[in-house]
């Protein structure tokens, strides 16, 4: 079911003033703009029937978020990404079908398209520049194409597919899994994890990053190269869409976990570590790695953003002391925020964030200098605000759900 959301407020302030006088020829006050206010988040609820509600609301800093009598209810589980205004949700076990979102003139968030893929959808992009949503069909067994749509974020139509294979050795049984789409001027760069074509997701080669590199707009089926390092294990985890992010200047930073708990099997015997390609290059900077595993006594990255100024903020797992994928469920609560300088090369600490769990997330919101964070304890769900400039966060309103999977401004 689908309920009407509105952002806007009411400016009612009782009765007017007696002893002030109208003005003879008041200006004619605008009217505040609904689309600039209000944020738009993807709530999945709690309870034997776990369920995703788009919903709309003018503060993500106090009182509680909840679906109870708002929000669009969603199919089954879905991904959400943005490209500009547009919200993009899509189905993974339920539908095959991709909707598009936008805030109305009345700021009320309204579908505003849809379109259908034959085999899910799990990895995104986008081309800003454009307003086009990359997504890529990821099979999970065998050596079909992994194929990239090309959809327009105004008319929520697929204008091209490109069918590619990134990778694969039909004798060994190794195809690829990509763990990001990132345009970077006249290249797209696919970093990627070696799986078995089985479909068992062991990781075959987990102590090396590997990242195709592709002509762009024309992509072809073929990359035209693929750089590997072995300085670090495979790039990305699964569910994350920001194994490779890229800065204002242009440079691109990846991320590496390799543990167990992330979904390696076997895990990487290299330390989890952060690599550059800088701008205008199609190859690793060799002078450039920040070990993760020695900068925080051990730990492994688990997922990082861009939240601007040459700064990520990370989830860093403190141990990796759980089971194969362990990283993804409710059993452990060991994952800690930090913010990244990846000029300076240094990690810190968020205070007054609790350890937590955190499966899956869209990217990250940046609004006038603060990044937004659902942040998951044994106890709570709760909004986190991360001030950018101090590096510190406000716990916000607390979330009746299981989890927010993204933060959007529509």
């Amino acid at each position: 079911m689908g309920f009407a959301l509105s952002s806007c407020s009411s400016d009612d302030n009782g009765d007017p003033d007696p002893i002030s006088q109208p003005d003879p020829d008041p200006e004619p006050e605008p009217d505040p703009d609904p689309i600039s206010s209000g944020f738009t988040f993807a709530l999945r609820t709690t309870g034997a029937e776990e369920t995703d509600f788009i919903i709309n609301e003018p503060s993500l800093e106090t009182a509680t978020l909840s679906a109870q009598g708002t929000g669009i209810e969603q199919t089954g589980w879905r991904f959400y990404y943005p490209v500009g205004k547009t919200l993009f949700a899509s189905g993974f076990s339920v539908d095959n079908q991709c909707a598009g979102y936008r805030a109305n003139d009345q700021g009320e968030i309204e579908q505003v398209g849809q379109f259908i893929f034959e085999n899910a959808l799990e990895m995104f992009g986008a081309d800003e520049d454009t307003g086009t949503l990359l997504a890529m069909e990821i099979p999970r067994a065998g050596f079909a194409n992994r194929r990239l749509h090309f959809v327009d974020n105004e008319t929520i139509q697929v204008s091209k597919i490109v069918g590619t294979r990134i990778y694969e050795n039909v004798t060994d049984s190794i195809v690829a899994w990509p763990t990001a789409l990132t345009v970077n001027g006249d290249k797209l760069f696919v970093p990627f994890h070696k799986l078995h074509a089985s479909g068992s997701f062991q990781t075959v080669s987990a102590d090396s990053a590997f990242v195709a590199v592709y002509d762009y707009p024309e992509v072809g089926t073929d990359p035209i190269k693929i750089i590997h390092d072995t300085r670090t294990s495979n790039i990305g985890a699964n569910g994350t869409t920001t194994g490779l992010i890229k800065t204002e200047t242009g440079d691109m930073y990846s991320f590496s976990t390799g543990s167990t708990m992330a979904g390696f099997d076997p895990k990487s015997t290299k330390p989890s570590g952060i690599l550059k390609i800088n701008a205008g290059e199609t190859e690793f900077d060799t002078d450039y790695f920040l070990n993760i595993t020695d900068a925080t006594g051990g730990g492994n990255i688990f997922w990082f953003d861009y939240i601007g100024n040459n700064k990520a903020v990370a989830r860093i797992l403190l141990d990796d002391d759980g089971y194969w994928y362990g990283a993804y469920s409710r059993d452990f609560f060991n994952q800690k925020l930090v913010v990244i300088d990846l000029a300076a090369q240094t990690v810190t600490d968020v205070a007054d964030v609790p350890l937590h769990a955190k499966r899956y997330t869209s990217p990250v919101l940046i609004d006038e200098g603060k990044a937004y964070l659902s942040i998951e304890t044994a106890n709570e769900a709760a909004v986190y605000v991360l001030d950018i400039a101090t590096g510190t966060a406000t716990k916000g309103a607390a979330i009746e759900g299981k989890t927010i999977k993204g933060f959007f401004k529509l």
